[in-house]
């Protein structure tokens, strides 16, 4: 791709922001949203490599299902002439690499807080079940008010698979590769800490802990080299945040924080003056060493009890030994020979004892490897390139994990097991499924109140009837016996209609609940739009289209102005614009999709004024349309919206601020 490449005919390239081991970075221009977005490409070397490119558009849109103020959002996931690219959010400033270069030492407060902002962001990535891979300064944004923007989600996760031959672009990560990693186990969200840890030594010190010549020898010093003490260069810093640094970087995956979680409760309280002089962090498993070292250390007594025995009493002169003595002196000799020899053999028995179970701990075991996020096919790969084997396959409902892909194992990833045991692997079958039934013919009432408790979005068509018909269920869009997830599935119902027409009623100064009683009452949609009003309460309409006394037939749409009461100082408004592409859908009976049905939107809000459970704006589109959500949000707050098209999310954002 070049400068003035344009993506989807909606993404200007302007200029080249970065490049990188696997891929480059250009800064585009959102022609539809009029916003400057970042455009990350896939490299060329890499467009035929089929699993670069599934890895690459599978862990973008893992990372686009994260919503963090510290992770850059991703927008899109497309291709343009054979070469795979994601639209993600810009970020104005620089990397923590070149922050760090240009502002070390940094001030411990300010080290805390970035690094605060890091740790919270894996934190929600860990309990998406995503596991970052790749955590170093390079893939850290930070803005000029100091706002962290963590980047690359998984995507080197596809680099494991190609060639290790390039070098350059594999020595950055080097610096802050686990020890499990270095040794050339999978990754795992200890692996993530420990990387963390490796940032927050960096944030401090200014440099790296482990550097060297070539990559195999700084992946060397990860898992042979002590971890460097920060306090002997730099006394200011307090040994309770040197702490925190020693545990996240523990050569035990074991010793480390058991989650990204705990290591942020610690570190936000690592410069409170009651932990300033706390003693420094030693591993469990380094006193386990201790006591176990000791435990040996009456070993060279028996050398003694040996040694005493073999020097035996003093030799008599000849005149001395009387020959009746002569069968004890070889019994004497007999007896330190088999005390010799059962001495030896003991010893020779507890050496093969070590070595036997050494054998069985570092030789014939393995760790569990990280298996969560992966379909059974990968996984049984996976535990076959670790000389294990697949155990028992159970099957749960899960609403994180998509179907077909593990959840969890047992043991758990990072559990030391002998080579060769059967791991259990728990799969997800996705979201909890209803099946729907056969409602032709029922009253529509009962089955809309039943279907939209159960958490479907329930929308209404009309269908002119006879007077037996009037009321009932005439059509639904979801056969029956379909499974389906309730809370991404919208059905549709078509309900008899006996009245042809009816005649507008005068809905002024009523509740908005009236008007959709006779909406409900005579198969008409609703349209609302609000506005402040000096003297009308909230909910009450304001005016309307049609007039009282028009005419009216079903599928017909009343729109109402609606007060939002009077209008508060302490309430900003934030205006966000939403484009909506329209997606043809036709009738089963339509053969030759001549009549190509509107496109439902439903628009929740959540702010001062609307429940984000409820829906705050309906809407049908014919043609592709631009909308507009207006948010009422208390000085200090943030508010959030989120857009359906015929029950599927198409537009989304949880922090929306005043404009």
């Amino acid at each position: 791709m070049e400068i003035g490449d344009k993506l989807s005919d909606r993404y200007v390239l302007t200029s080249v922001i970065g490049q990188g081991g696997m891929a480059n970075v250009f800064l585009a221009h959102d022609l539809i949203l009029d916003r400057d977005v970042a455009v990350k490409v896939l490299r060329y070397d890499f467009q035929e490599n089929k699993d670069a490119i599934r890895r690459f558009q599978r862990e973008a849109i893992s990372a686009s299902q994260l919503l963090h103020p510290n992770i850059v959002e991703v927008y899109d996931v497309d291709e343009h002439e054979k070469q795979q690219y994601i639209v993600m959010e810009y970020v104005e400033g620089q990397d923590l690499k070149t922050f760090i270069k240009e502002n070390a030492p940094v001030p411990l407060e300010l080290v805390v807080s970035i690094m605060g902002q890091i740790v919270a962001a894996i934190d929600v990535a860990h309990k998406n079940r995503i596991i970052h891979r790749d955590i170093k300064p390079q893939n850290i944004l930070i803005t000029p008010n100091n706002v962290v923007k963590i980047t690359d989600f998984g995507i080197a996760v596809a680099l494991s698979d190609t060639s290790i031959t390039q070098t350059n672009t594999l020595l950055g990560s080097v610096h802050y590769l686990s020890p499990e990693q270095a040794k050339g186990n999978s990754a795992t969200t200890k692996s993530d800490i420990y990387a963390m840890g490796v940032v927050l030594y960096e944030l401090i010190t200014g440099s790296v802990p482990h550097d060297g010549e070539s990559a195999v020898s700084i992946a060397l010093k990860h898992f042979q080299e002590p971890f460097p003490t920060i306090r002997e260069r730099l006394e200011y810093v307090p040994q309770s945040l040197e702490n925190v640094v020693l545990k996240a970087t523990a050569k035990q995956a074991k010793d480390r924080y058991r989650s990204a979680q705990d290591m942020f409760n610690d570190l936000s309280s690592s410069l409170s003056v009651g932990r300033l002089n706390e003693k420094p962090f030693v591993p469990t498993s380094q006193l386990d060493e201790s006591e176990q070292f000791k435990s040996i250390q009456p070993i060279p007594a028996a050398e003694q009890v040996l040694t005493e025995t073999i020097e035996g009493p003093e030799p008599l002169d000849e005149e001395q030994f009387p020959t009746f003595d002569l069968p004890a002196k070889k019994s004497n000799r007999l007896g330190s020979r088999i005390f010799k020899v059962l001495f030896f053999a003991t010893i020779l028995a507890l050496l093969s004892l070590a070595v036997f179970f050494a054998y069985r701990l570092f030789v014939a075991s393995v760790l569990v490897p990280e298996l969560a996020g992966l379909d059974q096919k990968q996984a049984s790969q996976i535990l076959k390139e670790n000389d294990l084997k697949l155990g028992e396959s159970t099957v749960i409902w899960d609403d994180m994990v998509p179907r077909g892909q593990v959840v969890e194992s047992e043991p758990k990833a990072g559990e030391r097991i002998n080579r060769g045991s059967k791991i259990n692997l728990t799969f997800s079958d996705g979201k909890p499924r209803v099946k729907i039934g056969d409602y032709l013919n029922q009253n529509y009432e009962p089955v809309r109140r039943k279907l939209i408790d159960a958490g479907f979005i329930v929308d209404l068509r009309y269908l002119a009837a006879s007077q037996a018909e009037a009321g009932k269920i005439l059509e639904q869009s979801i056969a029956p016996g379909t499974e389906v997830v309730p809370g991404e599935s919208s059905i549709i119902l078509v309900i008899g209609s006996y009245s042809e027409q009816t005649t507008m009623q005068d809905f002024a100064n009523l509740s908005l609940d009236m008007v959709y009683k006779f909406a409900d009452t005579y198969g008409l949609y609703v349209e609302e739009s609000y506005q402040y009003h000096d003297y009308l309460p909230e909910g009450i309409v304001i005016d309307q289209d049609p007039l009282s006394g028009s005419p009216i037939v079903p599928g017909d749409t009343i729109r109402v102005t609606v007060s939002q009461g009077e209008e508060k100082s302490d309430v900003l408004t934030a205006t966000e614009t939403i484009y909506l592409d329209y997606v043809p859908k036709y009738a089963e009976n339509d053969y030759d999709q001549s009549h190509p049905l509107p496109n439902q939107i439903q628009v929740f809000i959540g702010d001062s004024r609307n429940n984000i459970n409820q829906v705050a704006r309906k809407l049908e589109i014919t043609e592709s349309r631009e909308i507009q959500i207006v948010l009422y949000i208390p000085e200090g707050g943030s508010g959030q919206y989120r857009v359906l098209r015929d029950g599927d999310v198409v537009a989304e954002s949880s922090d929306v601020y005043p404009n």
